[in-house]
C-alpha cells in the first residue's frame, strides 16, 4: 500500500516500502517510493520517514512527452537528526535549476523522481 505524504509547503512523496534492518545497537532503514518535486525544493529527512537522511538516490521519471531532465542533490548534514536534502534540476541545455516547461510538462512545473533514501 503507497503512503503518501503531502507537506502544504513543497513535494508530494508517495512511499512505497520500508526496509529495516537492526545491526547491533544500530537500525538501518531504506525507503522506496516516488516524489512530486520541482527544483529548488528540499526534502526533510522527517518527510521520508527517517530521523537522519545519509543516501538519496534520484533517478527522474521520463516519458514521451517529457524532455530529458538530469537531477543533482546536496544532502546537508548527512547522518545529523532531521537533516534535509536539496534538489536541483537541470535541462536539456544545461541550466541549472531549470523548471521543467509548463506547455510540455502536465505536473505544472514538477517532475516525478524515483527515490531510494536510506538513514536511521
Amino acid at each position: 500500500m503507497v503512503q503518501i505524504i503531502a507537506s502544504g509547503r513543497g513535494p508530494r512523496i508517495e512511499i512505497h516500502k520500508v526496509e529495516r534492518a537492526i545491526h547491533g545497537n544500530g537500525i538501518d532503514i531504506k525507503v522506496y517510493g516516488e516524489m512530486l518535486i520541482a527544483s529548488q525544493e528540499v526534502v526533510y529527512a522527517r518527510e521520508l520517514k527517517l530521523n537522519t537522511l545519509e543516501v538519496l538516490v534520484l533517478t527522474p521519471e521520463q516519458g514521451n512527452k517529457l524532455p530529458n531532465f538530469h537531477v543533482s542533490k546536496w544532502i546537508h548534514n548527512k547522518g545529523e537528526y532531521d537533516n534535509y536534502a536539496s534538489i536541483h534540476v537541470w535541462d536539456l541545455t544545461n541550466n541549472a535549476d531549470a523548471v521543467p516547461g509548463y506547455a510540455r510538462n502536465p505536473d505544472s512545473g514538477s517532475i516525478w523522481l524515483n527515490f531510494i533514501a536510506e538513514g536511521e
